[in-house]
């Protein structure tokens, strides 16, 4: 199953100044699984996604077909259906 990523500009330098990257997973992959291929084939784009325990950011997320994969069941997400994850930071300020 192809799932497209949608990247912010901050990490598109780490997968070739690409916004959209095309990732090959298995129909019973879940978000995690994703990553890891994701980690793969662009190994300087994971520490900016996962921590040290592949984690999810805090300050990063990630929506799966439009919705929030912490409000789903994060990491563990189950992309079946998806088409596309989008990886976006957060944005604070004041």
């Amino acid at each position: 199953m192809e799932i497209t990523v949608r990247l912010p500009s901050a990490l598109r330098p780490r997968v070739g100044d690409r916004s959209t990257v095309d990732v090959s997973v298995p129909g019973t992959a879940t978000l995690a699984d994703l990553l890891d291929a994701l980690a793969a084939e662009f190994p300087g784009l994971d520490r900016r996604l996962r921590d040290e325990r592949k984690q999810l950011r805090r300050y990063v997320n990630f929506f799966v077909d439009g919705e929030e994969c912490r409000r789903l069941s994060g990491a563990e997400t189950p992309l079946r259906d998806a088409k596309e994850v989008q990886i976006i930071p957060s944005v604070a300020g004041g």
